[in-house]
């Protein structure tokens, strides 16, 4: 209530004080109008003297300066260097030059020589003459100058009011002004045109002009005349004497103007400028009244936004607990007036520090940052002000602040204050500037990628590319921006290039393409990557591979050659293999059949030399192949399921012998609790081992020691690593000679006076075949206290169980009564008569009948004109070999289950899958065992007679 009496109460007497003021101002004026009138009429009195003045002087100066030059005419003619040639066209420039130097003044010049004369003038179109006349006669009411130096005589004939008219109309006067020159008491009008009134000026204005005039003295006068409507008009005559005419009358300069016109601009002037400022008072008055008025309500509407803000206040400071931010609002002066509690926990400061900082006598840097850009979005007429800060917290912390702030306006417009959030983006802005240096990474990877990037849209345009400088010039210079991707390959590619485009943008995944262009320099090939980059483009990276095909080329032909060789080395080393195993088949054979003869001590001995010779070259023989098969990489790794602990003790089982005959202690140890079943290739595993165990008992002395370890850890409950371990206490190898042993056929002890026999392939052959099965063999030694060697590989647990079938071994009385107790029917298919011979003395050993082929072609007639229980057939026969005639009796009806197994010198891994393909039930390598031969035979006889039974 107070407060609506008291805005009352100011509101009328604004108005009274305005209303006041307003017949002040109006007195003022009246008052300020008077002095000013004043003012003006004398000062343009003054004004209009100095003009007068200004050109009298002036046009004294010039008829002065003209009497001064006028004697160099003279002294020209005069001059003893002057010949009368001299008196023609030189004299006329001479002449031209004083009426071009005083145009309007001079009329005419005449020049008497004694004898002749000479008259010059210029007409109205400025035309230069030059005539002969007479001398004229002189008149006082002319003005003139006249000159005479003993024979010549000048006379200068003057228009001196012409002359003056010209040179006062430089000379401003008020309108209806007017300009006369006052000679002999006679007032003649110098205005350009007709003077509108100088005959109408009363002749008692003029007397004490006159007076003035003939004593030399200036003069300013009040007048009146009538104009030609007979009305009368006031004016200022203001008049200057001056020496004017060489005839010395008296003269002088009248400037005329009427009183109307030095008052008029006065009137106006002051009227527009009191008009102006009385509105301008009145539109101030009217201005205060309604912002008085509209101050009232928006005081009303201020606190009730005060209201509505102190509750959103309240409801964002609750929003700003669970936030890093807090609430402020400011009066339209800048200062603080709300501030929520989170301040002093994103700024480190107390609210009360804050709130100081924005006092107007507070020069704090970040507040007064703050209110110049407040007045900023001010003088732009914002609402909103965004802007981030960097702050230094009271723990000097550095952090990243974003202010939001709603500058809130009256009805009006008038600035009212504002409410605003403060927030902690730290973490955000560090992010953000990450994303900027990964952006700025990235662009400079794309500068350097030497390849080349096309950005297509949808359709298969190109709207970009990149390439980087000093690559892909072509691109550059035939811009490829607007063409389509099958414009930049050639016409033979396009369709494979535009469905690869078609497949990456509809499968969203990359597709990859070559093509190859003809340049200048010659073909070139490109690997074009194509892959989408969003749902509107899609991005090819090409890239230059022309060296890696040239490379890739030159590769091919180098493999093809590697290739070559190896075929030709594997070929000359399986042939050699057939050739050395087909008469090692007829010596170990004999061997065989040998030992069931009866044998004295000496000639046992004897055959067990021979035997163990025989056994040593076809060790020789099967490890220098093994090494080249693995060298070639035609080594295949099989996967089968073995229990290692049974396949480790046989391995044991057979060198046992040896570790008996030298006395040397062979142990074998396991962690495993029970059997266990694994998938991997047991052959090759049982290979390593057996070199490496032999090797123990080779290397060891007599009466040493030779442990065995095998280990089995779980890495999932699927996968397993399987470890062995040889140790041995025999004579050791040094460093130097360790790092070596792998290598293929190096030999520690290389003089011919070696203690240990071998090839140097074993553990050559053993490394590789552990590195295949994805381990890797250790060797630790020491000279003279023995070595180590283990290798651990990964293996795959089965669920598949194996069992083994109790096996003895043949006697010779078992394998005499063979051919009686398992009954077959066999055909013996051999072209080479000393096999045929071997193959039978060892049937007779054994007890069997048998029939004989020498090729291919009458093995496959016996087969077709008699039953067989099994066929022993060589690969290699004339006339058909032994893969071809086995699958031609596999095409008879009825031989389906006929057996047949394959015999062959060649012992490579794919001769031997070769001959199963061909439909061979089994194959035996030369040379043939006996024992072997007898167990395979009774295996086949068992198993027919299961299949008939």
């Amino acid at each position: 209530m107070n407060f609506n009496y008291k805005n009352r109460s100011n509101f009328w007497l604004i108005t009274l004080a305005g209303s006041v003021l307003l017949i002040l101002v109006i007195v003022l004026g009246i008052g300020f109008f008077n002095a000013i009138y004043n003012t003006q009429i004398e000062s343009r009195k003054d004004f209009l003297t100095q003009q007068t003045a200004l050109a009298a002087r002036g046009l004294e100066t010039e008829v002065g300066r003209f009497q001064t030059e006028s004697g160099s005419l003279m002294k020209y003619l005069i001059d003893p260097d002057m010949d009368p040639e001299d008196f023609g066209d030189e004299l006329t420039d001479y002449t031209r030059r004083f009426f071009n130097s005083y145009p309007r003044m001079l009329e005419k010049i005449w020049i008497d020589f004694g004898d002749s004369v000479l008259v010059f003038s210029q007409n109205e179109r400025n035309d230069f003459l030059r005539n002969r006349d007479r001398f004229p006669v002189l008149s006082d009411d002319l003005d003139y100058i006249f000159l005479q130096d003993g024979k010549f005589k000048i006379l200068y004939l003057l228009n001196l009011r012409s002359f003056a008219t010209d040179y006062v109309a430089n000379f401003y006067l008020n309108p209806g002004g007017g300009k006369f020159l006052l000679i002999n008491d006679t007032l003649s009008s110098i205005s350009r045109g007709e003077s509108p009134y100088s005959s109408n000026i009363p002749d008692e204005f003029l007397v004490e002009v006159r007076r003035e005039v003939n004593m030399g003295l200036k003069g300013l006068h009040e007048i009146s005349w009538l104009n030609y409507e007979d009305d009368p008009v006031a004016g200022i005559l203001v008049q200057y004497p001056f020496n004017f005419s060489p005839s010395k009358r008296p003269t002088s300069l009248v400037f005329i103007v009427p009183s109307e016109s030095l008052t008029s601009g006065i009137y106006s002037t002051f009227l527009f400028t009191f008009l102006v400022i009385t509105l301008l008072l009145i539109g101030i008055v009217e201005f205060f009244v309604i912002s008085l008025r509209n101050n009232l309500q928006s005081e009303k509407i201020r606190e009730e936004n005060l209201k509505e803000i102190s509750a959103l206040f309240e409801q964002q400071s609750l929003l700003m607990r669970e936030l890093k931010g807090f609430i402020f609002y400011h009066d339209y002066k800048g200062r603080m007036i709300r501030v929520s509690d989170e301040v002093e926990q994103i700024l480190g400061y107390p609210k009360s520090d804050f709130i100081k900082a924005f006092n107007p006598d507070n020069l704090h840097p970040e507040a007064s940052f703050l209110r110049d850009q407040v007045i900023d979005s001010l003088v732009q007429k914002k609402d909103l002000l965004d802007l981030q800060i960097d702050f230094v917290r009271s723990n000097s912390e550095k952090i990243r602040l974003r202010i939001f702030s709603k500058l809130i306006y009256s009805p009006e417009g008038r600035f009212e204050g504002g409410l605003g959030l403060c927030t902690d983006i730290t973490e955000q802005f560090k992010a953000q500037e990450e994303i900027v240096q990964s952006e700025e990474r990235l662009r400079t990877l794309i500068e350097n990628i030497p390849d080349t990037i096309f950005i297509y849209d949808y359709e298969g345009n190109v709207i970009d590319f990149h390439s980087q400088e000093g690559k892909s010039n072509w691109y550059k210079i035939h811009n490829p921006i607007g063409k389509k991707i099958s414009d930049l390959v050639p016409q033979e590619q396009a369709e494979e290039l535009k469905n690869a485009f078609n497949y990456a943008k509809t499968h969203k995944n990359i597709q990859t393409i070559e093509v190859t262009k003809i340049r200048e320099k010659g073909e070139r090939h490109l690997e074009m990557r194509i892959f989408p980059l969003d749902e509107n483009q899609v991005m090819s990276i090409s890239k230059d591979i022309t060296g890696q095909k040239i490379w890739e080329k030159g590769l091919v032909e180098a493999m093809n050659a590697a290739d070559k060789a190896s075929r030709a080395k594997s070929e000359f080393l399986a042939n050699m293999s057939h050739e050395i195993r087909t008469p090692m088949n007829g010596l170990l054979g004999i061997i065989d059949l040998l030992e069931g003869t009866k044998l004295d001590k000496i000639q046992r001995q004897y055959v067990e030399i021979i035997k163990n010779s025989g056994s040593s070259l076809l060790n020789i023989i099967r490890d220098i192949l093994d090494y080249s098969k693995i060298e070639a990489g035609e080594i295949e790794i099989e996967t089968t399921v073995f229990n290692p602990l049974t396949e480790l003790n046989a391995q044991v089982e057979i060198l046992s012998g040896l570790a008996k005959k030298k006395n040397i202690q062979l142990t074998l140890a396991h962690n495993l609790q029970e059997a266990v079943f694994l998938e991997g290739d047991k052959n090759k595993i049982n290979q390593v081992l057996l070199n490496l165990i032999s090797n123990a008992l080779k290397f060891t002395p007599e009466n040493g020691l030779v442990e065995v370890r095998l280990d089995l850890d779980d890495l999932d409950e699927n996968l397993s690593f399987l470890s062995y371990k040889v140790k041995d206490t025999g004579i050791g190898i040094s460093q130097e000679n360790l790092k070596n042993l792998t290598k293929p056929f190096y030999q520690v002890d290389s003089s011919i006076s070696r203690n240990f026999q071998g090839t140097g392939l074993g553990l050559a052959i053993a490394k590789k075949i552990v590195e295949l099965l994805g381990g890797e063999l250790i060797i630790e030694s020491e000279p003279e206290k023995g070595s180590e060697f283990s290798f651990t590989i990964l293996v795959r647990k089965s669920n598949e169980k194996i069992e083994h079938n109790e096996s003895h071994p043949l006697t010779w009385k078992d394998v005499k009564e063979m051919g009686a107790a398992f009954p077959l029917k066999i055909l013996l298919a051999e072209d080479n008569d000393l096999n045929l011979q071997l193959m039978t003395l060892m049937f007779e050993q054994l007890g069997f009948q048998f029939d004989i082929a020498k090729n291919g072609l009458e093995a496959l007639e016996k087969v077709k004109s008699s039953d067989f229980d099994v066929v022993l057939m060589d690969v290699q026969m004339p006339v058909m070999n032994g893969l071809d005639t086995t699958r031609k009796i596999r095409e008879i009806p009825g031989k389906e289950d006929l057996v047949i197994i394959g015999l062959s010198a060649n012992v490579f891994e794919e001769d031997r899958k070769k001959a199963l393909q061909s439909g061979m039930n089994d194959y035996l390598t030369k040379p043939i065992r006996l024992a072997i031969l007898a167990d395979k035979l009774e295996y086949y006889f068992r198993k027919t007679r299961e299949n008939n039974s």
